[in-house]
């Protein structure tokens, strides 16, 4: 018996479930080293239909990033639905657009580019890769049968997932976020170009509206005023807060937001305004002091380009509210020792009740405390440690150098080709194993 079978019957024996035998092609490589004949002009295709905003976009460029610093040689390429949104982020590279059919009926969506299915759209640039990875599973689990509409000669052997931050829907080559079995966050070093909107000091609110994101907006962003008033008041008399429109918007037409936001300031700070892309608006919280104290909620700055972004990110104050896997990787990455507050997406409970373990911090535990507390004052977070253990760029790599070798050795040896029949084919587990114990 050879090596790499006897390799093959003991890594199958610890599998229980048929979708983990779709891992067994790079587990058979895993913590062996990489060489350069193992990525030397090897044709890597990365599949990016974002869903929704820019993070799925992000996540992918950071990704392509990652590849061509850590394999020299290799040909890396981005096909995505989306073009456009790379272009806007100034994003450059090698990028072939999947063009929806006109078979598919998009109706009167707005976005008919977005939340494609690989069944609904083709790639018309003849272009063939060795690897196809898609980045990120976003939704629903992938479907090899779909992708294969797109790549005909897409299999186990050769096409590789990448989940979002604690993603439900895996399994995944790449399972990315935190706590066991995850590869870590994707963090980078991104440049960033210095912001001339607003003077220093100044709050920082990027947050999703409801009721797309449940009920708890609202009281996600009246949580994080409360915490910066008594944080910060003694120290800064006059400050501004730079929020999205829609925050500026239900202040001025929500009644009752408006008065839960007065009745907090009104224990810090004498006036409000209320600055919007077309006019600003002051009130008077407490007349007799009209002038001394003042805060500001700035509706007018934001969206801006990411380079400007993070920089806003990086001088507003060391609290910051913010939701999102990029948001809160990007001020990981530029801003070690901010205090990140989080918006808990419906989906993203895990993610979140594992920050609460592994950075620790115990406010992530429930959104009622994770968007800011005034129990957390004097709370203070040092990220380095949690970094250098839910770091991608050592985690994804070692699984990256299994993909390569086994993507190499598919090309070489016989015996692996038959294990890509055996795992496409079975369908039970006894099946299955039967097959391998007579290779």
């Amino acid at each position: 018996m050879s090596e790499l079978v006897s390799s093959i019957k003991s890594i199958s024996k610890k599998y229980n479930y048929l979708e983990d035998f779709r891992d067994i092609f790079w587990e058979l490589y895993e913590n062996k080293r990489v060489k350069e004949e193992h990525y030397k002009d090897v044709s890597v295709g990365l599949f990016n239909i974002p869903c929704a905003g820019f993070g799925d976009i992000i996540i992918c460029k950071t990704f392509y990033d990652y590849l061509q610093d850590w394999y020299p040689g290799m040909r890396v390429s981005i096909c995505t639905t989306t073009p456009h949104k790379y272009k806007d982020l100034g994003i450059d590279g090698t990028i072939y657009k999947l063009h929806v059919k006109p078979s598919v009926n998009v109706g009167d969506d707005d976005k008919p580019d977005e939340c494609r299915k690989f069944n609904e759209v083709v790639l018309k640039k003849r272009v063939k890769f060795d690897i196809m990875i898609i980045v990120p599973i976003i939704n629903e689990p992938f479907h090899m049968k779909q992708f294969r509409t797109l790549i005909p000669y897409a299999n186990l052997s050769n096409t590789f997932t990448m989940g979002e931050y604690n993603g439900s829907a895996g399994p995944y080559t790449f399972p990315t976020g935190v706590g066991e079995y995850n590869l870590g966050l994707l963090f980078n070093k991104y440049p960033i170009k210095q912001q001339k909107l607003i003077q220093k000091p100044f709050g920082m609110i990027y947050i999703q509206p409801q009721p797309e994101w449940g009920v708890h907006s609202k009281y996600c962003f009246l949580s994080y005023i409360e915490m910066i008033c008594k944080k910060y008041r003694s120290k800064y008399p006059k400050l501004s807060i730079v929020v999205q429109d829609w925050i500026t918007d239900d202040l001025l037409e929500d009644s009752n937001l408006y008065y839960k936001l007065r009745k907090i300031l009104s224990k810090y700070y004498d006036s409000l305004e209320i600055v919007d892309s077309n006019d600003s608006e002051t009130f008077e919280i407490n007349p007799k002091k009209m002038g001394s104290s003042k805060i500001t909620f700035r509706g007018d700055i934001l969206p801006q380009k990411r380079e400007i972004f993070i920089s806003l990110m990086k001088d507003s104050l060391p609290d910051i509210l913010v939701t999102g896997d990029q948001s809160i990787t990007d001020i990981f990455s530029c801003c070690k020792r901010k205090q990140v507050w989080y918006q808990i997406a419906p989906w993203k409970e895990e993610f979140s009740e594992e920050l609460a373990k592994h950075l620790p911090n115990k406010y992530y535990d429930t959104f009622k405390t994770s968007c800011g507390t005034l129990k957390s004052v004097k709370k203070d977070i040092d990220w380095n440690n949690f970094m250098k253990q839910y770091d991608f760029r050592i985690h994804g790599k070692k699984r990256m150098n299994a993909v390569l070798q086994s993507v190499y050795h598919m090309k070489r040896e016989p015996i692996l080709k038959q294990l890509v029949e055996i795992v496409e084919k079975s369908r039970f587990m006894e099946t299955m194993r039967d097959k391998i114990n007579q290779l």
